[in-house]
């Protein structure tokens, strides 16, 4: 008799999404021995966690046939280097306490011992380089949205506010930034048949549309990993079938129009500022390309809701749009909500 496997835990589906987001195919590891298993990555997504020469390498461990994630293992820095991982153990795996207890107990012996004797193998030079200390870049899976305007879409639709993951290199959810735009943008949402979220990151502006109008979302982001972190948050609220998410640049996968857009726009940055992909952009070009392309993907009435700087008149269209600033709001520097139309 062939025995039911548990069903996966949340937080498995999470680790699925990540990996998947990364360009991840775990080997099969039937007929092999018990061991370490490194597998080298070189995806694309692997650039935004500002890994060195975009490298990085997922730790496993082979047990029974099976193959398990334990961390994923990649190094920042231009001249000093820092040793990042990503630590992917559960509190339970596959419903398995010694399986879990296992990879704990692998994945402590792992970094208790010499991780370069390991690292040297795809990459030599790792296992020679000075590191300046380590750190811990995990997923985060105990927090919840703590913005006011969030919780009250989530203690009228679905009750207590619910744990949403947060993924490497994602910027976090509860930030000013997303407040406001929400602040603004769902008291205008009356009318609205299917809306459209511009940089979705972690994915809360796409849940809380979803949730207080129950309506169908579409979410991109240039950052495949944020789009992972969007469908495991709409998963966890119950409305994975209502918010869709790709990877777009812009409007570039974009094909049809939508009544209402959101995009909070990493700010439009005319000299270069510090490393962070999430949160500027040299030169306004993603604005500048948004706002290029925003007509012929707005509905006649429709409105887009931007987070942008307070002027932005220089990445504005010379002819076809107008826009109001709704609020300006003070984080670090100022910053402002926009309601663009069609002229």
């Amino acid at each position: 008799m062939r025995l039911e496997q548990p069903r996966p835990s949340a937080r498995e589906l999470d680790v699925a999404l990540f990996l998947d987001s990364l360009g991840v195919k775990l080997p099969l590891a039937q007929e092999r021995e018990d061991g370490i298993e490194l597998i080298t990555l070189q995806s694309p997504a692997v650039s935004f966690l500002e890994a060195k020469d975009n490298r990085a390498a997922l730790l496993c461990f082979r047990s029974s046939g099976a193959i398990y994630p334990m961390s994923l293992l990649f190094l920042r820095g231009d001249t000093e280097f820092t040793f990042c991982h990503s630590t992917l153990l559960l509190d339970s795996y596959s419903g398995n306490s010694n399986i879990a207890a296992l990879l704990r107990q692998k994945t402590s012996e792992f970094f208790s011992g010499q991780p370069g004797k390991y690292l040297s193998g795809p990459w030599p030079r790792w296992a020679t380089l000075v590191l300046k200390g380590q750190q811990d870049c995990r997923i985060v899976w105990n927090m919840k949205p703590t913005l006011p305007v969030a919780v009250e879409v989530f203690s009228k639709t679905v009750g207590p506010v619910p744990d949403l993951p947060l993924f490497p290199s994602v910027y976090s959810y509860n930030n000013p930034y997303v407040e406001n735009l929400l602040e603004v943008g769902l008291p205008n949402l009356a009318g609205c048949k299917r809306a459209l979220v511009l940089g979705t990151g972690a994915g809360l502006d796409a849940v809380c549309i979803a949730l207080a109008n129950n309506i169908p979302v579409d979410a991109t982001d240039i950052n495949p990993i944020a789009v992972a972190n969007t469908i495991a948050c709409a998963r966890r609220v119950g409305k994975e079938g209502m918010v869709s998410a790709w990877v777009s640049d812009g409007f570039d996968r974009i094909t049809q129009s939508y009544d209402t857009i959101f995009f909070e726009a990493p700010l439009a940055v005319e000299h270069q500022h510090e490393r962070d992909p999430n949160r500027f952009d040299l030169g306004g070009r993603i604005l500048k390309q948004v706002l290029a392309g925003l007509a012929s993907h707005l509905n006649p009435q429709g409105a887009l809701y931007l987070m942008s700087q307070p002027d932005i008149s220089a990445y504005l269209p010379a002819t076809g749009l107008k826009s109001e600033v709704r609020r300006i709001f003070v984080p670090k520097s100022a910053a402002a909500i926009h309601e663009i139309r069609h002229a």
